[in-house]
């Protein structure tokens, strides 16, 4: 038994929802499908797919809907010690996380078809992955998120970076990746021109070490091995720790990551301006937007973030 957890309200085309309930329909036995109206029906959606020995769960909405699920799988542990694999299927736009687990079609409803195909084939759960969660606390109207990656600075003013769909190979791939970067760092290294002022600022305590106080072009925490556009992260050394990654807002330390981007991965190796590293926790006080998991959000009034890895959930991958 596979079990679909999705919300209409996730859709701004609301004929996607049409299409992901005719695929489940056509695809007949085997599924159980739970709609939920607001965020308190998910204890209950999760309650149902306990009682129905689930061996799989597909999100299909928002960054809304993955993290709630997300946080009622961890505080209330519906499924006692067992870790039931999850695949995560985005909205309309926020196909960040989707991607970042091998889904590669343009629209939600193609990579549902895809993972009902593999279900049926007994070929779904041929590869998954543990990964913790990153627990944000301090978050405008909500208080905690959960997600699987985080970023802030300068770079989150490209919101096309966090909701295109991208091209994983082929030389589409490579003219994307290409235009994007010289696109970005240009308008990066123009603007480290610019006036600046207090609201600039970010400080950062990483695993309660001294802050520091800086202009940043990016700062990033993240699950996940890669950071976008397909530019992968060192090899972890510690699976329950999160990925780390800031670059200054600076010419040299901008033209030096738009290097690592063109190659595709960041080394070990120190470049002036950043720090890459592995931390359990971070503490970081700003007033920008940051972007979790691919969608926008505000801190409240305090200004302060505190982000730490959470307990590790059991993702599919779909390539």
């Amino acid at each position: 038994m596979i079990a679909i957890l999705s919300s209409p309200e996730s859709f701004q085309n609301k004929s996607e929802m049409d299409k992901i309930r005719n695929i489940i329909k056509q695809e007949g036995s085997g599924i159980i499908h739970y709609e939920v109206k607001n965020f308190m029906d998910i204890g209950e959606a999760l309650a149902r797919f306990e009682q129905c020995n689930v061996t799989a769960i597909v999100i299909v909405g928002g960054q809304a809907l993955s993290s709630a699920t997300f946080e009622y799988l961890i505080d209330k542990k519906p499924f006692g010690s067992r870790q039931i694999p999850i695949a995560v299927l985005s909205g309309d736009e926020d196909r960040f996380i989707s991607q970042s687990f091998g889904a590669t079609a343009n629209h939600p409803h193609q990579d549902l078809h895809n993972i009902l195909r593999k279900h049926s084939t007994g070929r779904l759960l041929d590869h998954v992955v543990k990964t913790p969660l990153i627990k944000i606390e301090g978050v405008m109207h909500v208080g905690k998120l959960y997600g699987l990656y985080f970023c802030t600075g300068e770079i989150i003013s490209r919101k096309s970076l966090f909701q295109r769909t991208l091209h994983r190979s082929g030389i589409r791939q490579f003219i994307q990746n290409y235009m994007t970067i010289i696109s970005l760092l240009y308008k990066a290294y123009i603007g480290t021109r610019g006036l600046r002022d207090m609201d600039d600022m970010i400080r950062i305590n990483r695993n309660q070490r001294g802050a520091v106080v800086g202009r940043y072009f990016m700062v990033l925490l993240s699950s996940l091995d890669w950071i976008f556009l397909g530019t992968k992260f060192p090899v972890k050394k510690n699976a329950d720790t999160l990925n780390f990654l800031s670059v200054e807002n600076t010419k040299d330390a901008i033209i030096n990551t738009g290097k690592r981007m063109l190659k595709g991965n960041y080394s070990e190796h120190m470049l002036p301006g950043h720090v890459i590293t592995e931390i359990e926790h971070a503490r970081l006080v700003f007033n920008k937007q940051f972007v979790v998991d691919g969608c926008f959000y505000e801190t409240d009034l305090s200004g302060e973030l505190l982000i730490s890895a959470a307990e590790d959930l059991t993702f599919i991958r779909l390539d």
